[in-house]
Order: structure tokens, then C-alpha cells, then sequence
């Protein structure tokens, strides 16, 4: 072999970055696929938008901690460009210059990666994949309830036993704020002080506010937020604010079937993105530390941004790669196999018209099925079928083409057995997954 003398380029990507070999893809597949049923199911359709976006697009629309985790660049024509930092803003766009063509209110889900210039932990990612599903033209709260309700279908399709839907108002905490005399301009400070009770705790977060409130006002505000008891209980200790938006909704997602089970109200939810107006949500799963995998809530002028037409949206985006380790820990992915099914040996020139034949007849069955490239030995391509946990292999050696027969061994158990071809079909229906 002569030795390469060129320079080697280290194969590395970059932090917060991810290859994903077949069997992680296989994984991220199946979540994928059981995640777009569950929207299907609900009516949502399917649109895409673009990777890039013009920076004033999105610039601005997510508080200041959001536009500093933009990647922003120039590109050779000098255009002020910015990676997509999350789908609802872009979908705004989308329904600002189509809303003529689109039915309303129109209900909408979109699979892609967005992009952040996060600094990257267990579950957070720079690139990642965010599944939304979105509601606009419709300011009522039958449309809230049913986001709450595909939240509740897609964790339990999913497999995930325990989990919590936690529901706030964000004309909720205006009102406590407003009611506590915090200036309107100091409030979205207040607000993101506040939503991070879980990063940084009551010390941490009384340490931000002091900024921007005296203290008798901070202790009122945690007073009025970190609230303990059922929803009930919690709803009756805040009557004397604007209440009455979650009252509503909580009524209508028990007459929605939506179990308290897996619904807290909790009045120091907040959201860090500046276009929340109404209800919003984060959902956790219980015994996985790992933050929200799923967020979202109501925004009244997102739309508003880029057409003189007024429409109400409500949507939420679930944490893809969060969703994907919270299943791989509590073990919902397991069993989760490649592509093929069965793997056709190459056994020889003289026994491969009838290996070909086979592999044809499975295929044509709908049985994902693959031919093996090269007569080598018959450990080496078991060994391949191994690694790509391939569950039977078919033989056609010189001695099954004689009898018009095949092999198939079963590589999860060692075992085999030859049948006539003719029963090839037959065998193979018996096993529901293939």
C-alpha cells in the first residue's frame, strides 16, 4: 500500500455539534415517525422554511438573551443573514405573506433543525431538531386545549409514563406585576429573572431582582408565584389578579379529558421568549434531569411583525434531541432495530442467480431486505449481519438449489431451518414486525 503524503484533515466537528450514525438514526426515526402520527392525527399539515433568514427577521424577537445566541454572518453579497433560532417566528413570516392562500385558522407542524449559540450541556445542543406545532387565526381557547391535548398524546405514544404539563398565563403575571406597582418597562426583566427559579433558585433570582425592585416587592412577587397545592387551591390564592384566562382553560382541558394527573398549574412559569401573551406551557419528564422538552404558549402579534393583518397564534416546540435522551435513559429505545430485516448470503458465482431470485421475491413481498456484495466467508457476513442486528439470514447453498429450497437462520437465536422456496412467503408473515 503506498502511504499518503498529502495532509490529513482532522476529522472533527464542531461543539455542540452531532454526527449520527444508522443505529442512532433508526432511534431517532421511530420517535420521529410516532411524533408526526400523533400531529396528523390532530389535522396538523406539514410546511418547511428556510435555514437562513434576513438577521431583522428575527432579530428582536426573543429578548435580549435570545439575539445573543444568534449566529449572525454576512454573506458574499454583503446581506445581513441569521441561522433559524426557532420555527415560530419564521412561520409568522410564512403565514404573513400567504395568509390569503392558507384556511383559518390554520394549523401547521414542522420537523427541522434550528440553531443557538448556546453553550452546550446534556440535552443542549448548537444544532438541534425541533418538532412544532402551531395554531394561528384563532384567539379562542379551544385552540390552547387542543395543543395541551396533542402534548398529552404524543409523550403517552412516545411510551413515557410520568411527566408533567406545566401551565401558566402570561396576562397572569402582568397583572401580578402590575397589581405590585413594577413599572411596565421594567417587567419583561422581572419576567426573565424569574425564569430562571431552576437554573439559579430563590437566592439567585432575588439576587437579579434586586436590580430592578426593592425587596418588599421582590418577596411579594415570589409570594404570589412559588405557590404549593392543587390547581384549585392555587387558582383561589390568586383571585384578586387576572385570573380568569386560566380558569377557563383548566375547565376546558378537563371537559377535554386532559387529566390533572399530568397537568400543574404553575404560577411562576414564565418562558423567556419576549412574544408570549397568554398561555403558556413547559412540559418535564419526571426522573430524566434534563429541562423542558417541550415549550410554548399563546402570542398575539408575532404576525403582526410583518403584515398590518391581526392574527392570533398558540403553538409549542418539542425538544427533539431532549425527547431522545429522556427516552434512551428510561430505556423506551432499546430494542430499536436497523433498516433490513434479512440478509441474503452470497455464497458463490454458481449459487448467486438464486440468491438474487430470493432477494427479488423478498422485496417484492415488502420485507426490507438486502443482498450481500462479495462471496466471502460465511462468518464474515454473518458478522455483518450482527452488527447490523439483521435478525435472519438466508442461505441458498449449493445444496438448496438442488432441492428448490433456502436456509434462514435466525441470528437472535442461532437456529435454523430449511424449508421448500415455495414457503419462503409464508415463513416470514409469521413474524408481525417485518
Amino acid at each position: 500500500m503506498t502511504k499518503k503524503t498529502n495532509k490529513i484533515i482532522e476529522p472533527k466537528i464542531l461543539r455542540g455539534t452531532r454526527d449520527f450514525l444508522p443505529e442512532e438514526m433508526a432511534r431517532r426515526n421511530l420517535v420521529q415517525q410516532k411524533i408526526t402520527s400523533v400531529f396528523e392525527r390532530f389535522g396538523y399539515d406539514c410546511i418547511d422554511t428556510p435555514a437562513i433568514e434576513y438577521a431583522e427577521t428575527l432579530l428582536g424577537k426573543y429578548g435580549d438573551e435570545g439575539s445573543k445566541q444568534l449566529y449572525r454572518f454576512k454573506d458574499n453579497g454583503g446581506r445581513d443573514i441569521v441561522l433559524r433560532f426557532d420555527q415560530t417566528v419564521p412561520f409568522a413570516r410564512v403565514v404573513a405573506a400567504n395568509y390569503s392562500q392558507l384556511p383559518m385558522p390554520f394549523k401547521r407542524y414542522q420537523i427541522s433543525k434550528v440553531w443557538r449559540a448556546d453553550k452546550p450541556a446534556k440535552g443542549r445542543y448548537r444544532e438541534f431538531t425541533q418538532c412544532d406545532i402551531d395554531i394561528i387565526g384563532t384567539k379562542n381557547l379551544l385552540a390552547e386545549t387542543e395543543i395541551a391535548k396533542a402534548m398529552l398524546a404524543v409523550f403517552e405514544k412516545l411510551g413515557f409514563k410520568e411527566f408533567i404539563i406545566k401551565i401558566n398565563s402570561r396576562r397572569l403575571i402582568n397583572s401580578i406585576l402590575d397589581s405590585l406597582m413594577v413599572k411596565q418597562e421594567d417587567q419583561p426583566a422581572v419576567m426573565c429573572a424569574l425564569d430562571k427559579f431552576n437554573k439559579i433558585g430563590r437566592a439567585g433570582v432575588i439576587e437579579e431582582m434586586k436590580l430592578i425592585c426593592d425587596e418588599k416587592t421582590i418577596e411579594n412577587i415570589l409570594d404570589a408565584t412559588l405557590l404549593t397545592g392543587t390547581n384549585s387551591e392555587k387558582v383561589e390564592k390568586l383571585e384578586k389578579y387576572d385570573i380568569q384566562e386560566v380558569k377557563n382553560f383548566l375547565r376546558l382541558c378537563s371537559q377535554a379529558g386532559i387529566s390533572e394527573t399530568f397537568l400543574e398549574f404553575d404560577p411562576s412559569l414564565v418562558r423567556g421568549l419576549d412574544y408570549y401573551t397568554g398561555i403558556i406551557y413547559e412540559v418535564y419528564v419526571n426522573g430524566v434531569d434534563i429541562g423542558a422538552v417541550c415549550a410554548g404558549g399563546r402570542y398575539d402579534d408575532l404576525c403582526g411583525l410583518f403584515t398590518q393583518e391581526e392574527f392570533s397564534g398558540v403553538g409549542v416546540a418539542f425538544g427533539f434531541d431532549r425527547i431522545v435522551v429522556a427516552m434512551e435513559t428510561l430505556g423506551l429505545l432499546n430494542d430499536v432495530r436497523l433498516n433490513s430485516e434479512v440478509l441474503v448470503i452470497y455464497f458463490d458465482e454458481e449459487t448467486l442467480p438464486k440468491s438474487l431470485e430470493v432477494w427479488n421475491q423478498l422485496q417484492s413481498t415488502g420485507i426490507d431486505t438486502e443482498i450481500y456484495f462479495e462471496p466471502a466467508k460465511l462468518q464474515k457476513q454473518f458478522a455483518y449481519a450482527n452488527k447490523k442486528k439483521i435478525r435472519f439470514v438466508v442461505l441458498c447453498g449449493p445444496d438448496e438449489v438442488k432441492e428448490n429450497a433456502i436456509t434462514i437462520k435466525n441470528m437472535d437465536t442461532g437456529k435454523q431451518k430449511t424449508i421448500p422456496q415455495s414457503q419462503l412467503d409464508s415463513y416470514f408473515k409469521g413474524y408481525t414486525n417485518l
